[in-house]
């Protein structure tokens, strides 16, 4: 394939993602429209639509930017680093011109995005980092971890420690039983014979 090929699949591969993020954080500013409306608008309905158009506008120009910059200025070879002053730079233009766009100012959306993406950024850079240390580990089964805890009063048996465990049982019960088996001729012996009866 062309590197013509390469740019336009990426291009329509950038848009739709752009546009499933737009449709993510357009749905998050509905809700948080319709919530903050019905506290401080007279009309919730138009001012959870608003909500909804600018997270959505917000969202995907700052999915689309991030993924161009990422795509053609580090070849998609970004360090985390990079990626998280990406984010800000994207997300200082994104959150500052939609803003601009729908009436507000300026440079205090921009500030606002720009920390966003660059926190956002950073706390995924982290959880990545934190589940590819981890990746390698094989956890164990939820229930084992519980019964291994020092919390829980209950214990998990290996199958020969359940046979060891049953082993005692056995041989304490055959040593009860070898008790009782002594006692009882203890009795029988000490028991009184009978006389023979004369006839």
């Amino acid at each position: 394939m062309s590197d013509k090929g390469k740019d336009v699949d990426f291009q329509s591969q950038a848009l739709l993602s752009a546009a499933k993020v737009g449709a993510l954080s357009g749905t998050a500013g509905l809700i948080y429209g319709g919530a903050a409306g019905v506290i401080r608008s007279p009309n919730p309905m138009i001012h959870s639509l608003s909500c909804g158009i600018h997270w959505f506008a917000c969202g995907s120009a700052f999915w689309w930017l991030r993924s161009n910059i990422i795509r053609h200025h580090y070849q998609e070879n970004a360090s985390p680093k990079e990626r998280s002053y990406a984010s800000a730079l994207c997300g200082g233009i994104a959150g500052g011109g939609v803003t601009k766009m729908m009436g507000g100012r300026l440079v205090p959306g921009a500030i606002i995005f720009s920390v966003l993406g660059y926190c956002g950024q950073s706390v995924f850079n982290r959880v990545d980092a934190w589940q590819m240390k981890n990746a390698h580990n094989t956890s164990k089964p939820l229930m084992q971890r519980m019964a291994e805890s020092k919390w829980i009063p209950l214990r998990s048996l290996s199958d020969q420690e359940y046979r060891e465990m049953l082993s005692e049982k056995l041989l304490s019960i055959e040593a009860e039983i070898a008790l009782l088996d002594d006692k009882i001729q203890e009795l029988e012996s000490s028991r009184p014979v009978p006389a023979p009866i004369d006839k």
